[in-house]
Parts: structure tokens; sequence; C-alpha cells
């Protein structure tokens, strides 16, 4: 993927490798829009007839990405889900493990027919409000947390128990602070703030981690698929609530804070969790908590830029979701009593 010209042939070869036949690829075109992996549609021709598109979803050269997740992990999650057919999702076909054969590490997935979520947000006048589209997307949110923990069988690491995998999340703020090229007390104050209250436990699910509308894709029946599961985990399924209330509450729009209690009303409805659960209170909460992983993620760039170490034009980009950050976890937390 590194080299676009030589990918049709090694895509075709590749394919041919794995598809008992022979595959050309008739169009192979990088794609914009995937912020931390380089990305690719290619139109591919078989032997019998058959045509196929397919999306390549690889590692970017050393130093470029914005973050750093393991290829390995998100294959395995998405074999997982892809043979349990747990969530309506692009499937997951071939994996170049190694490089050697496609550049980089590289999954190829099934090209999904269709717009994101955010387009078709984008697309609607606000004084008229977002129709179904609010509903859907708490439905989708809902289908990923009704996943059952067992169809992703050991792709993913599991928590033993709520309270100390929450005190380790928490902790992610410590160790974020820590490891940047200059001291930020503000982190360590946000993390005292959340140890102190936290909120009823609910069962460790699966959680997207990355969840906004941008990686939903809606085909041409209305049907919601999820993409993009380089972050997904098993953890506390408000995670995803609280981080989609911070990503909308930036780029917008945001359908939760539309009218807040009929969004968390209707995920209860669809996941059984109790009003003790899942509140204004947790969401302002999970909306501090949940978006610890991709921010740590761009502190990390930020700190390697500094240091001479990376010179992506994403990371320089994504800089301005520090300050961005700092306002939304304190939105979250309640300053303490003097």
């Amino acid at each position: 993927m590194l080299n676009p010209d030589e990918m049709p042939h090694r895509l075709g070869a590749f394919l041919t490798a794995r598809g008992g036949r022979e595959a050309t690829v008739v169009s192979y075109e990088p794609m914009i829009g995937g912020y931390s992996r380089l990305m690719a549609r290619a139109d591919v021709r078989w032997t019998d007839g058959r045509t196929e598109t397919v999306v390549l979803r690889g590692d970017p050269p050393p130093g470029k990405a914005m973050m750093e997740t393991d290829r390995d992990v998100e294959w395995a999650l998405l074999q997982s889900l892809t043979q349990a057919s747990s969530i309506p999702m692009a499937k997951a076909l071939h994996y170049d493990g190694t490089g050697s054969e496609l550049g980089t590490k590289c999954i190829v997935l099934e090209f999904v027919e269709g717009s994101s979520l955010q387009t078709l947000l984008n697309g609607c006048d606000p004084a008229q409000g977002y129709g179904r589209h609010t509903f859907d997307l708490v439905d989708t949110m809902a289908r990923v947390h009704r996943i059952d923990p067992n169809d992703v069988g050991a792709a993913i690491p599991r928590p033993t128990d709520w309270s100390s995998y929450i005190d380790t999340l928490i902790d992610r703020f410590r160790q974020a602070e820590a490891a940047h090229v200059e001291s930020n007390p503000f982190l360590r104050y946000v993390a005292g703030w959340l140890q102190a209250n936290k909120p009823a436990p609910l069962p460790l699910r699966l959680v997207h981690s990355d969840f906004q509308p941008a990686n939903i894709m809606v085909n041409p029946s209305g049907e919601h698929l999820m993409i993009d599961w380089e972050l997904a985990h098993i953890g506390d399924p408000r995670e995803d609530i609280g981080y989609y209330n911070v990503y909308s509450s930036s780029s917008g729009p945001n359908l939760l804070m539309t009218d807040p209690e009929a969004f968390l009303a209707r995920y209860r409805e669809q996941t059984g969790f109790g009003e003790d659960a899942v509140n204004l209170a947790t969401l302002g909460y999970f909306s501090s908590l949940a978006a610890i992983t991709v921010y740590a993620q761009v502190l990390a760039g930020a700190g390697a830029m500094a240091k001479g170490l990376n010179a992506g034009i994403l990371t320089t980009y994504t800089l301005n979701a520090l300050t961005v950050g700092h306002s939304n976890f304190m939105a979250g937390c309640i300053p303490p009593a003097a």
C-alpha cells in the first residue's frame, strides 16, 4: 500500500493465492478519510467473470501514524465478529500479517455500498430535525453492546471485574501525563475526581471505542453497518455513549444533546440497563473517561513530534483535539467541595 503503483499487481497476486482462481485488479484508488490507517478501494475481476470490490486497510510508514494500534488484534476481532454474524459490518476477508505481500500489514474487507451516517446528517436541515437518524444511531450503539463477549473469544483481552477495569481506565490519565514531554497536572486532577466518583457498575461488554457517525455506513436499505474497529475492547458500554457525546459535540451534529433524556431512555430500552446506571450524571462521567483512549494517542503523537520523531501532517492537524479534550473532561467533572 505504501507504493500505489505496485498495488494492482501485488493485490492481484495476493487474492489469487487465496481465492482459488486468478484475480485481476482492474482499478486501485487510495481513499481519503482514514485518519489512522492507509485506506484504498480496489475493483477485482476473477477468471470466472465475477467482479468484486474490496477495501484495504493498512499501516502507514513508521513515524507517520497518528496513533499506534495493532493490526493483528484488529484482524482477530474482525474475524470473530464476521464468523459470529454478531452485527452488520463489512466482512473481514483476508489479512497480510507480515506486510510481505501488500507492502505493509493490511486487512482486506468487503466494500459496503452506501454513505456514512455523518454524510447523511450533514445533509439534514437542523431546523427540520434529524428524523429517524437519532434512534437509528441509538439502536446501532445498543446492538454493539448486546454482542455476547464470547463471540469475540480470545481475540481481545477480557478484564476480570468492573471496578479494577475502571481503575485501569482512570489510571490512563496519570499514565498519559507521566509519558508526556512536559508536566500536565490537569490530567492528575481529572483522575482524582473520577476515582472518587465512580458510578454504578454495568456488565462488561464489547466497546467500539470510536463510536461516531463517520464510522457507521448506511446502505441503500437504511441498514447501519459498523466499521473501523481498531480501538475496540471489552469494557464498560457507557464509554461509547461518552465518546460519542465528546466527538459529536466538536464535529456536530450531536444527536444526543438534542434531547438527552429521550436518547438515554431509548438506549436503556434497547439494552435493558437501568436508570441508576444510565443517566445524565453517568453521561458526564463517561464523557470524561471515554475520550482518554484517543486523547492519550494524540498526546503521544504531539510528544513524538516535539522530539522530532513524528512528522505526520495528521499529527499536526489533530493537535487541536488536546484543548478540546481539556474542555470536555472538565465538563464531566464537578469541582470538589472546598
